[in-house]
């Protein structure tokens, strides 16, 4: 069924870093052990995340799939009208919640482990679009399709030297108010299948997360709630299968 309506995407800008342990992985005797403990640490701690991020995007956007690092979010008439001022808001959300909850995370760095000591450098950057897609339901799950699908993917795969962002296209920035759509500078990219494209681009630049609490705690302490933090996120993981 083809629709129109908003489409965007909020990715974990360090990701990659993030879970590198490859070479750890190939130590013997303890790296495999030790790579799949802290990669374990990794994949908790970005769900936590993108749960959060989740939770402040909807019900405005519906989830359509989650991408790894990324979780992907469209809106059409058939789920009720949204604006692309309600989605600026709905974006700063976003960021905010992210931002909040990467701070309340702050007691992770304890454990030593280098995914939680480096969560403090994760990040979070939104693409928007509204464009034409195609909505299929195969087997219980909603597919969507089309170039403008592929078009808001592509806008990640940018060279913009920042790890925390908003990038929209003019389709979107169209639909904006005056006062929303100042925030934003022109500038052009090289995308994958869709050569030069004209895209608005808005620097966040949120400053490293602090938690005041956490660091007054004994590293004991927090090491203790870390501990607690990734065992329930483990027991969980294993209930539900």
């Amino acid at each position: 069924m083809a629709e129109t309506g908003f489409l965007l995407i909020a990715d974990i800008s360090g990701y990659t870093e993030f879970v590198k342990l490859h070479n750890l992985a190939k130590k013997p005797i303890f790296g495999a052990a030790l790579a799949k403990g802290f990669e374990s640490h990794a994949t908790t701690i970005v769900a936590d995340l993108l749960e959060t991020v989740i939770d402040a995007v909807e019900p405005s956007l519906r989830l359509n799939k989650l991408e790894g690092d990324a979780a992907f979010f469209f809106s059409s008439s058939k789920f009720g009208s949204t604006s692309g001022d309600d989605i600026i808001g709905v974006m700063a959300k976003a960021n905010e919640a992210f931002n909040t909850k990467l701070s309340d995370l702050a007691f992770v760095q304890a454990c030593g482990c280098e995914p939680c000591t480096q969560s403090k450098n994760l990040r979070l950057k939104i693409c928007a679009h509204k464009g034409n897609f195609s909505l299929n339901t195969i087997r219980n799950f909603e597919e969507l399709s089309g170039e403008d699908v592929i078009l808001t993917h592509r806008m990640l795969k940018n060279n913009i030297d920042s790890s925390e962002y908003w990038l929209v296209t003019d389709a979107f920035h169209k639909t904006l108010n005056t006062e929303n759509k100042k925030k934003f500078t022109k500038i052009t990219q090289n995308l994958e299948s869709f050569d030069k494209v004209k895209l608005n681009y808005l620097e966040l630049g949120s400053p490293e997360p602090r938690n005041e609490s956490v660091e007054k705690r004994s590293r004991a302490y927090n090491w203790i709630l870390q501990a607690g933090y990734f065992s329930s996120a483990m027991f969980r993981k294993k209930r539900a299968r």
